[in-house]
């Protein structure tokens, strides 16, 4: 893949929330990660933890017919102690998919037998976090070299 010097690569990338934009947003964060210094094998685990990310928001999210016009955004920045920090905000319905199968609560927003899978996000990425924020679901991974 041709990778050009990080000045000319944006901050920040929006897709509409369809399945045909995860390949897009999945080397969008290669391309950060790439230039943050990280491996190829490294990067190839971060693209399976942000795709599993992706798929748990398109499926959950935006499950409801109503959000078809709902958007993705991903923006990367990288620390000043090398870290990669990645934001994925989307416009779905209120969705926490770190707490779906950990509270019985959870069943209140996820369909029996239709729960996210976060198994490889949370064994990839070490730190990750949730927030709502001005009526988006926000998830931050923070992925530092040594722990990949």
């Amino acid at each position: 893949m041709k990778r050009g010097p990080i000045n000319e690569i944006p901050e920040e990338i929006a897709a509409s929330a369809q399945a045909d934009s995860v390949p897009a947003l999945i080397e969008f964060v290669s391309t950060h990660a790439w230039e943050c210094g990280f491996h190829d094998e490294a990067i190839a685990k971060i693209d399976c933890a942000v795709e599993e990310a992706l798929n748990n928001i398109l499926y959950f999210a935006f499950s409801d017919s109503n959000n078809s016009e709902g958007e993705i955004r991903i923006s990367c920045s990288i620390h000043n102690s090398g870290a990669l920090q990645i934001n994925i905000a989307d416009t779905g319905s209120p969705f926490n998919m770190l707490l779906a199968g950990t509270f019985p609560e959870a069943d209140d927003f996820v369909e029996p037998g239709r729960k996210p899978s976060t198994k490889v996000m949370k064994k990839i990425i070490k730190n990750v976090e949730y927030r709502r924020e001005a009526d988006k679901n926000v998830l931050i991974f923070i992925v530092s070299k040594d722990l990949l």
